[in-house]
């Protein structure tokens, strides 16, 4: 698939899943069976004291990682979405911030902005999106200011997973993202690309297979059967390391915090 193909794949699905997203995230975001505030409190930490000062998000969303952003450290807010629908929750939910916000339809591989301009940058579930992790990073490493911020989070493969087990599960799902990665892998290709990491924290979470299939599946047309294929399928290692059974599976999250090295 190329890369035009894929991002108007992504602005469809983002644009057809606005109505429920903020709904199916609260099934993992916030829940019993989910995580707490640990990941937004990980996005949070190293922007304690950016009052005032220039953050980017890029695929910002419906606003979910920025409003507690706003709310607790009052930056200057510039949200970066493909979707007009996703930004038009997030401009409904932060309407009481719009004096330090703005929120642009574009394209994160195009960067509307002169370099040097940020002091940080967040990417929250989004860097699966990207066929080339260098090539984004290299774009931020040009946007950010020296010794700026970069906090990267998102879905991982499990550590051990050799087999790939959690990237044919979602190719099977869904034909938006390019790659998902194991947390070393990250931190490396970071490192690779001008980032220093300062700190990596790996949250598990039990998802079920009805809400994969209404986040992902549904979305693309995926049978339920193909999903229980796939289950079915998987090796004995993949069993243990996703902790596999007939209704649920473990997922991991991975925060990142990175810091341009000049």
């Amino acid at each position: 698939m190329n890369n035009v193909t894929r991002k108007e794949i992504i602005q469809q699905y983002y644009s057809r899943r606005a109505r429920d997203y903020d709904r199916q995230k609260s099934r993992t975001w916030k829940a019993s069976q989910g995580f707490g505030t640990e990941v937004i409190d990980e996005m949070l930490e190293p922007l304690a004291e950016f009052r005032n000062r220039l953050v980017l998000e890029v695929g910002v969303g419906s606003g979910r990682n920025a409003l507690p952003l706003m709310e607790k450290v009052k930056p200057r807010f510039v949200g970066l979405d493909l979707s007009r629908e996703m930004l038009q929750l997030a401009r409904t939910k932060m309407a009481g911030y719009r004096q330090n916000l703005d929120l642009i339809l574009a394209d994160a591989e195009h960067l509307p902005f002169t370099n040097t301009t940020f002091d940080a940058i967040i990417g929250m579930s989004t860097m699966h999106y990207f066929e080339s992790q260098e090539a984004i990073l290299d774009k931020f490493t040009a946007a950010l200011k020296k010794k700026g911020v970069f906090i990267y989070g998102d879905l991982t493969a499990h550590e051990a997973d050799d087999q790939g087990f959690f990237e044919k599960l979602e190719r099977m799902l869904s034909k938006a993202h390019a790659r998902y990665y194991k947390p070393t892998e990250m931190r490396k290709i970071m490192e690779r690309n001008g980032f220093h990491v300062h700190k990596s924290r790996t949250v598990a979470y039990r998802k079920s297979y009805r809400s994969l299939m209404e986040d992902k599946g549904e979305y693309f047309n995926v049978a339920i059967e193909a999903l229980q294929k796939c289950i079915r399928e998987a090796t004995a290692q993949a069993k243990t390391q996703y902790g596999l059974t007939n209704r649920e599976l473990t997922l991991y999250y991975t925060i990142i915090t990175a810091l341009k090295e000049n």
